[in-house]
């Protein structure tokens, strides 16, 4: 549950030289002014004591769907705590890809996800062995007092709404501060290189290799993905994704949806649909067996 800003990101840069403070700027396509940051906390030790510079895929010239409406909600000035931010270099105190994610006074909890390639380290972090890890009793802390003002917005009786984490037991007390929870990044450039094309497993049934699970956070349904192809207008400009793959919603059943299409599926939370981080590939057999199981009856059988 964040608003992830990832696919309107143009640029930016976060300096962390100043300790116990993250403070910069990034530009977003949609948005007008480059949004700034003033944020309370430390880089993940692989980059603390650093600036890192920040480069996205996004365009001015040609911005993502959704632009406009990020650009009516979200804040020029970023004030607030930051979370987990690092270029996913040794020690690996979180995660092994750049990561970078701030918990707004405005905004709640926002995510940016990038590529090793996209982030650019500017100055020397200090040692890792002179500095401690991140608190993750602090970071939890933080994701609790995130999810209370979520529990609040959602109009439960604050008097009902406890979220504990850890150690940290903290009542939804106060109106919630981010105006909608976004979704993330469904789609990366990594993935794109990884999947192929549409029909290239056709031929290969249960064989067939899974690439990318997504599911909805707040139900049961979920779309492990084997193909995908873009969707392109007359001119040849991509307009949407078409993926194919197993679906398990009602039922198991293979067949096709946009991107859009996931982009735009709320749950009965109002959570948008998320990409499992952690998927390793798998064929379609191991996840649903009893789709691909050979006939074993025989003929005069009964």
């Amino acid at each position: 549950m964040a608003w992830r800003v990832s696919a309107y990101l143009i640029e930016g840069e976060l300096d962390n030289t100043q300790p116990g403070k993250v403070t910069g700027w990034m530009r977003f396509a949609g948005l007008k002014e480059q949004v700034t940051f003033d944020l309370k906390g430390d880089f993940h030790r692989d980059i603390r004591g650093a600036k890192i510079r920040l480069q996205g895929d996004a365009s001015e010239a040609d911005p993502p769907a959704g632009a406009a409406e990020l650009a009516e909600v979200f804040a020029s000035a970023q004030r607030g705590k930051v979370g987990d931010i690092t270029a996913g270099l040794p020690p690996h105190d979180y995660g092994t890809a750049p990561y970078v994610e701030w918990y707004s006074e405005e905004n709640g909890r926002v995510l940016v996800e990038l590529e090793p390639a996209q982030v650019e380290i500017i100055g020397t972090p200090i040692p890792a062995a002179e500095s401690d890890p991140i608190s993750r009793d602090e970071q939890r802390r933080n994701m609790t007092e995130f999810l209370a003002d979520v529990a609040a917005e959602m109009n439960l009786p604050q008097e009902r709404v406890v979220c504990i984490s850890g150690s940290a037991v903290i009542a939804a007390s106060k109106p919630s501060t981010h105006k909608k929870v976004r979704g993330m990044k469904l789609l990366t450039r990594e993935i794109r290189k990884k999947l192929p094309p549409l029909y290239a497993q056709e031929s290969k049934g249960g064989k067939a290799i899974v690439y990318l699970k997504l599911f909805t956070p707040d139900s049961s349904w979920t779309w492990h993905i084997t193909e995908g192809s873009p969707i392109k207008d007359e001119s040849g400009k991509e307009v949407d994704f078409h993926f194919f793959g197993l679906v398990d919603g009602h039922e198991r059943e293979l067949g096709y949806v946009a991107l859009s299409e996931l982009q735009s599926v709320r749950g009965p939370l109002g959570l948008p649909i998320e990409r499992d981080l952690h998927w390793q590939p798998k064929t379609l057999e191991e996840i649903a067996p009893e789709m691909f199981r050979p006939d074993e009856r025989t003929e005069g059988g009964t």
